[in-house]
């Protein structure tokens, strides 16, 4: 699968509460298409309100009125038909709205933000639905981490942001899991030490069963490290059921696996990708977690999905 004839970008929508890892969960897309062929857009550029207006109307961001869903919607569009589009920037350090600026269709193109599938007009325009799902908990630390190391908020601010937001996360975010093809549920181990060189995470993915003919794909079993004292532990579960009224699939993971035992399904996605060249898995790693498995498992998804469209 080539680029030969693709006109228009394939939108992936990723939706999921701020700091909650949407960014962390496409990492593999980004990696196996690189930065010539997958660009990300943050939904925040489409806010409506600066922080200092949001304040003064009592409003805060989660809630569509702070948003311009139409404008997205119109520049989803437009990027599909392979228009560049006068992408709006809002500014984490500032608070204000910045200048747009000129942003070109690629054949991937990451809608990443709180609101991706609020709207009917969006879910129409969106080819591929993830919502990212973690624990409470899980999200408090990973929100903290990011607010203040990377956009210089206090913790006390934080904490008070998310104190203010929860109410709102339920009632305009969360519903948007009704539409998701994939949500990636986190949850954390609180007894991290039993984790040598692991991460403390258990990721569930849950996926609506399809019907679409998906390629062959197989994840080894190493039997002979279950046998070693240096093999390291890996959890494994695969089960169906219902979320509402949709049948799902639901893989359990949690643990580590070497990099090098998921070289082939690796390449095999990346065949399918048309980039015979390019990786889902981080290089500098032997081993892998699960955040890293999930990854390779919902780029494999898209990939799919990009292959049935362009055939």
């Amino acid at each position: 699968m080539g680029t030969k004839g693709v006109v228009g970008s394939f939108l992936v929508g990723v939706a999921g509460d701020s700091g909650s890892g949407k960014s962390t969960f496409a990492r593999g897309i980004v990696r196996l298409f690189g930065t010539v062929q997958v660009a990300t857009i943050s939904l925040d550029d489409y806010h409506l309100l600066d922080r200092q207006q949001r304040k003064q109307q009592d409003i805060v961001a989660l809630d569509p009125r702070a948003n311009d869903l139409k404008k997205l919607a119109q520049h989803a569009e437009m990027l599909k038909q392979g228009k560049t589009i006068p992408k709006p920037r809002y500014n984490h350090s500032t608070g204000k709205i910045d200048p747009p600026v000129s942003f070109k269709p690629k054949r991937v193109v990451i809608l990443e933000g709180l609101l991706p599938f609020h709207t009917k007009k969006l879910r129409e325009l969106m080819d591929f639905f993830i919502y990212i799902d973690p624990d409470f908990e899980v999200k408090k630390i990973w929100k903290i981490k990011r607010d203040v190391e990377e956009r210089g908020h206090s913790r006390q601010a934080v904490l008070a942001s998310i104190a203010e937001r929860s109410p709102h996360y339920e009632r305009f975010i969360a519903p948007q899991r009704r539409y998701a093809e994939i949500i990636v549920n986190i949850k954390g181990e609180r007894s991290e030490e039993r984790y040598r060189r692991g991460s403390p995470y258990w990721v569930r993915l849950v996926q609506k069963l399809t019907e679409e003919g998906l390629s062959d794909i197989h994840l080894p079993l190493d039997l002979s490290a279950m046998c070693q004292s240096e093999g390291e532990e890996l959890y494994f579960e695969y089960r169906k059921g219902m979320r509402g009224k949709s049948k799902v699939s639901k893989i359990e993971i949690n643990g580590l696996i070497a990099r090098e035992a998921l070289s082939e399904v690796e390449a095999r996605i990346a065949e399918i990708a048309g980039r015979p060249q390019a990786h889902v898995l981080p290089r500098s790693k032997r081993y892998v977690t699960e955040i890293d498995i999930a990854q390779l498992i919902i780029a494999w998804r898209v990939v799919e999905r990009i292959a049935a469209k362009e055939s």
